[in-house]
């Protein structure tokens, strides 16, 4: 009897080339996880799957999933700016799931991934964590997809040939979530609501998080907000170039940075940088699955207690511009703020404010 191997492709990537390849010596069933592809991307990843000798392709809607699971966590984290977009990390460990899933439903000993940014060390990671005894197949290098569409609610990875040259500037047509940022239309002004940490509402209208997405990758990508073009180390050694683009992940996390800041102790501030990068490390790696980044997530969690409010924004030539920020649970003393007194403050009064106002903070609440 031939062996199943479930093989997760991507939408908007043409997975023909390795399910034929991987069809040699296994019965490939297709599974696409659907993380904020196009409608008809997963349609014709579907129908490419089966045509190329796919005994099934099977089509798991599972944005809402992602949304609320994994790209809250990224933005508690501060994750997705800097050297660690995480385009297509943050999505990994989810078709890792779905992928370990389906292979114990459906009787399969192996698993793949068709992507046109393979990374057989995270994934194997990944699906390791999950059940230790499935088999992780490296898709052959001649059946890896050149080209595609690798995007999902977080965002977007270009792929172009001209990538590969660190040199070579990303052509116009090469963007299609973001708008050239010098032809951005007049600024927009967005009031992004959070309650622990969590974006509720736009401009006080409440939205299921996955509708929030989509609604601020609209507004913000209209004026060329969260394009990110940087140099990324691999685990095996190599460097390469990563252009994404990412509007609502990019805006949504300069905001709850932004709202720490007004609602977080200082202390807790200088640790949560660290947390925040270990974490953005530990997805980027592959391991979702680990108990650092569960013990992490315990930090995060409890430091969002207080981080609720609103946070305004101004989209516009690229750029999320912080413009305005209040909270009921705020650490700003008005009076402090003001200029200061004339009357000397001994060390240990300073020393102790931060502590009474955030203890003056908690007891009202």
């Amino acid at each position: 009897m031939t062996d199943r191997i479930v093989v997760a492709c991507s939408a908007g990537v043409d997975p023909s080339a390795a399910v034929r390849q991987l069809g040699g010596d296994h019965e490939v069933l297709a599974l696409v996880v659907d993380v904020g592809g196009r409608s008809r991307e997963v349609d014709a990843v579907r129908h490419r799957a089966r045509t190329a000798g796919a005994a099934d392709a099977i089509v798991v809607d599972a944005k809402a999933e992602f949304a609320e699971q994994y790209v809250v966590a990224a933005v508690r984290a501060n994750a997705g700016d800097g050297d660690r977009v995480l385009v297509p990390a943050l999505r990994r460990p989810l078709v890792a799931t779905h992928l370990v899933r389906t292979a114990r439903q459906l009787g399969a000993t192996a698993v793949a991934h068709a992507t046109v940014a393979p990374d057989e060390v995270a994934l194997t990671a990944a699906v390791g964590g999950l059940d230790p005894d499935l088999d992780v197949v490296a898709v052959p290098t001649s059946a890896v997809p050149s080209s595609g569409t690798e995007q999902d609610l977080w965002g977007r990875l270009v792929t172009t040939s001209a990538a590969d040259d660190p040199w070579s500037g990303a052509a116009a047509d090469d963007w299609t979530r973001s708008q050239d940022p010098t032809e951005a239309p007049d600024p927009d002004e967005v009031v992004v609501t959070f309650e622990h940490g969590v974006p509720v509402a736009l401009d006080g209208q409440r939205f299921p998080v996955l509708r929030l997405l989509l609604e601020l990758d609209a507004l913000a990508g209209r004026h060329g907000v969260g394009r990110h073009d940087g140099i990324d180390d691999l685990l095996d050694g190599r460097k390469v170039r990563r252009l994404a683009e990412s509007p609502a992940a990019t805006t949504l996390v300069a905001a709850h940075r932004d709202l720490e800041r007004l609602t977080l102790e200082r202390d807790v501030l200088r640790c949560k940088r660290s947390v925040d990068q270990e974490w953005a490390d530990l997805v980027h790696d592959g391991r979702w699955g680990s108990g650092l980044r569960r013990a992490l997530d315990a930090f995060v969690e409890q430091t969002q207690e207080h981080v609720s409010g609103d946070v305004r924004l101004r989209l516009h030539g690229g750029t999320a511009t912080v413009v305005g920020r209040r909270s009921g649970q705020s650490l700003y003393d008005y009076e402090l703020a003001a200029a200061p007194s004339d009357e000397p403050v001994t060390l240990a009064a300073a020393w102790a404010r931060p502590a009474r106002i955030a203890a003056r903070r908690d007891r009202a609440n």
